[in-house]
Parts: C-alpha cells; sequence; structure tokens
C-alpha cells in the first residue's frame, strides 16, 4: 500500500502546482477573453479583429435622418445628434426556414422612411441558412420578411437608382441586377470581385466599382467595364446628381463631378475607413476601423466626430 500512497501523494501536488502556475476553475474566465471579446466589449459596433467586411453599410433613415451602420458586430442606428450607436435587433420570417433573430453582418439600404433593404448572414447558432438572399423590413428593422434568394445568395453594395437594384455579390466576380426591386435577376460580371459599389441616382447606366485591382467605371450597366485609376479598395457613395465620392484607404476623400472619369482630392478622414455613406448631397459619412463615425457637411472638405469610442 506504501508506493500507492507515495503515488496519490504525487499526483495531488502535482495538481496543486498546475492550479497555482497555470490557474484553473471557472473563476479564471475573465482572464482568458480574447483580444476579438476585448474590442468588441470596448466597442460594441465594429470588431476590427474579425475578416472584412468590417462595415457592410453606412445609410439614413429618411424618417428621421438618424445614421445606420451595418457592421461585423450588428445593425446599429446612431441618433441625428450623435452618441453611443443603438444596436437594432429584429426578427426574420421565411417560408422554408422559419424564424430567427438577425443583426450582425447585414449590408442593408433604405428603400423609403423606415423601409430597408439587406442581405448578409445570421448568427451561427440560428436555424437560418448561412446566406440570408434578400430580405426587407417596413419598420426600421423590427420585423423582416424574404424577397428572393435565401439560402443562395449573399449580396453586398445595394444600390437603387429609381425602381432597379444593383446588388454585388460577396466573394465573386458578378453583379445582380433587377428591375423589380428583388424579385428577378440579371447578372453581370465585373472585372475582379467588388469591394463597393456606386450607381448614378439618375441615371442607372451608368456604374462606378472599386477592387482590389483599382477603380472601374460601366456606362452600360456593367455589360463593359474601364479602368480609371489603379488605387485598390476604396469606398464609394453617389448621393444625388453629379456628386460622386470615395475615400481611399490612406483616408483620402476624392469627389468627381463626371461619373467617375476625373477626381479632385478634398480632405482626409484621419484615420482608415470601411465605409462611405450620405445623407444631404454635401453630407457624409464613414466609420473608421476604430470605430469612430466621421460627418462632413462641406462634401468632405472637413471632418467632425459624430461617434467617438
Amino acid at each position: 500500500m506504501a508506493p500507492l500512497l507515495v503515488v496519490i501523494a504525487v499526483l495531488l501536488i502535482g495538481g496543486i502546482l498546475a492550479l497555482v502556475l497555470f490557474g484553473g476553475g471557472s473563476s479564471d474566465k475573465e482572464a482568458s477573453v480574447s483580444p476579438s471579446e476585448d474590442v468588441q466589449l470596448a466597442v460594441p459596433w465594429i470588431d476590427p479583429d474579425r475578416p472584412p467586411p468590417v462595415v457592410g453599410a453606412v445609410d439614413t433613415n429618411p424618417a428621421d435622418d438618424s445614421l445606420w451602420l451595418g457592421t461585423n458586430t450588428g445593425l446599429f442606428r446612431v441618433p441625428p445628434e450623435g452618441g453611443e450607436p443603438e444596436k437594432v435587433t429584429g426578427m426574420l420570417s421565411t417560408k422554408q426556414y422559419g424564424e430567427g433573430e438577425i443583426s450582425q453582418e447585414l449590408a442593408i439600404r433604405f428603400e423609403g422612411p423606415n423601409r430597408i433593404l439587406a442581405s448578409g448572414h445570421p448568427p451561427s447558432e440560428s436555424s437560418l441558412p448561412p446566406a440570408l438572399g434578400l430580405i426587407r423590413s417596413d419598420d426600421a428593422g423590427k420585423t423582416w420578411s424574404e424577397v428572393s434568394e435565401v439560402g443562395r445568395a449573399d449580396f453586398h453594395a445595394l444600390q437603387l437608382s429609381g425602381d432597379t437594384l444593383v446588388a454585388g455579390r460577396f466573394g465573386e466576380a458578378g453583379i445582380s441586377v433587377s428591375r423589380d426591386v428583388g424579385t428577378t435577376f440579371e447578372n453581370r460580371t465585373p472585372p475582379d470581385p467588388l469591394v463597393d459599389l456606386a450607381v448614378d441616382p439618375d441615371d442607372v447606366h451608368r456604374w462606378v466599382a472599386t477592387t482590389a485591382t483599382g477603380l472601374f467605371t460601366s456606362r452600360d450597366e456593367g455589360k463593359t467595364w474601364r479602368q480609371v485609376d489603379p488605387v485598390p479598395n476604396s469606398w464609394l457613395t453617389w448621393p444625388v446628381g453629379p456628386d460622386l465620392y470615395r475615400i481611399d484607404p490612406d483616408s483620402a476623400v476624392w469627389h468627381s463631378a463626371d461619373g467617375g472619369r476625373t477626381w479632385e482630392q478634398r480632405g482626409s478622414t484621419g484615420g482608415e475607413p470601411q465605409a462611405l455613406g450620405a445623407g444631404a448631397p454635401e453630407q457624409l459619412y464613414t466609420v473608421l476601423l476604430d470605430g469612430t463615425v466621421k460627418q462632413s457637411d462641406d462634401g468632405g472638405r472637413s471632418w467632425t466626430d459624430l461617434v467617438t469610442p
């Protein structure tokens, strides 16, 4: 029996030393939080450590001029006066897959007051399919219904020009065009998978796309393309009329009055942008990688902080 007692004593001492040296038990959960979770706790509306797109879309609600952010941690509403973003979680109802909550990883576009078109992904534990297709909310994100392509398509860079919807397909060199706002689609092929897309709000034939290899324009609804700038990974918005804007990864802000053929530098955001949106004709919004939301009221010449982490 003595050798057995020695073995047991050695095991007990080894276990105690392991607990002392390496920690143990549920009381140490907070000490093991990953850097990504730490960022989410500090800035709930953005997680820079997750794969891009970190911000899927920035748009304004015509009902109250609030700013909406579709990010990799949720769908957020920023009041017109600024302040911390408020998370909006809604319930999606589908015919084939039932119901489920949605919020994070949505690309959005407002059709009108409180009316949102969106695409993206549900939470990982959801019974909904990984690709949500095109969905719509008529009550500012509280409830959602399917439009088309649920379980099949993942749209990003949703753009509207009149009754025509233009939607880039995430991760592939493909763009879907719908004349009935999302029920049926035609396909177009850009030179590369899209980073961002802008469509002339007054002329659906004029498109501008950014990719990892540069900036391209089309004058025939994406049937043919011409490269006009080698700068990669820029962000675009085309709010109204001839005024087209872009922000490059180095934070430089540019303006074009001829559909993207030529560009004039306007200013700088002072940080790495993740998306670009617009409200009024010269009212621009961008979200930086650290979660700062900036606003410009003079077409990108100067910027102020609307949300500060």
